[in-house]
């Protein structure tokens, strides 16, 4: 499970995400937000007929065939069954993306304590998202994502057993290849998080409310 998470996307993420990504960005200030919510809005790298660029989307996924938006957003999708779900199966073969994160926010049980993981080296984590565009019958549109998920490593298992299916260097063209709908070339890459990848420190109580949104939320207590 991933909740919350950390998305500022500043002028020296802009340069990593070009550097990285190869992807064209819009010269706009992006959003930014150090307490994302779910239905809040993102940007995430996409690409179309070869080329990347960044796109806008609700957090929380509404597949095209839905008649009304889902009461529950589906935030986060399953790796272990994301070629079979009805809801999923096509994002994932044809709507895949990327979203550049800062760090995630997770909650250790029983006590709930907050933590924050990030990079343990680098300015940005990619998390494997599918996504899709649903349409009103007045016309009105709605992009939106999910992000994936996987079994957590080592590490993370400390706090939860849940993380977010980080994508390496090596895997950003197998997965933004939109020609490419092969469940078996692609699931590979859903995979936990390698070691040494990330790092991680408590945080204070404050980023359990959303209407919380400030650089300190991401310092450790």
């Amino acid at each position: 499970m991933c909740g919350r998470f950390a998305q500022v996307i500043e002028d020296k993420e802009i340069r990593a995400l070009k550097r990285e990504l190869d992807a064209e960005i819009g010269n706009i200030q992006t959003e930014i937000s150090f307490n994302v919510a779910p239905t809040n809005t993102v940007m995430a790298i996409v690409s179309q007929k070869g080329r990347r660029y960044d796109g806008y989307f609700r957090w929380g996924l509404v597949p095209s065939w839905m008649k009304e938006i889902p009461k529950s957003p589906m935030i986060n999708v399953r790796a272990e069954t994301i070629a079979e779900k009805p809801s999923f199966k096509a994002s994932f073969r044809r709507r895949r993306g990327i979203l550049p994160i800062n760090g995630f926010f997770e909650w250790r049980a029983p006590e709930k304590t907050p933590f924050y993981i990030h990079p343990a080296e680098g300015e940005l984590l990619y998390v494997a998202v599918i996504y899709d565009v649903w349409e009103d019958d007045q016309g009105s549109y709605l992009p939106s994502l999910g992000l994936i998920t996987t079994e957590a490593n080592s590490q993370m298992k400390e706090i939860h057993h849940r993380m977010p299916a980080l994508l390496m260097p090596e895997d950003f063209g197998l997965w933004l290849d939109e020609k490419n709908e092969d469940p078996q070339l692609i699931l590979p890459l859903l995979k936990p998080a390698k070691g040494g990848l990330l790092s991680m420190h408590e945080v204070s109580r404050e980023v359990n409310k959303v209407a919380n949104n400030h650089a300190s939320l991401l310092l450790p207590i």
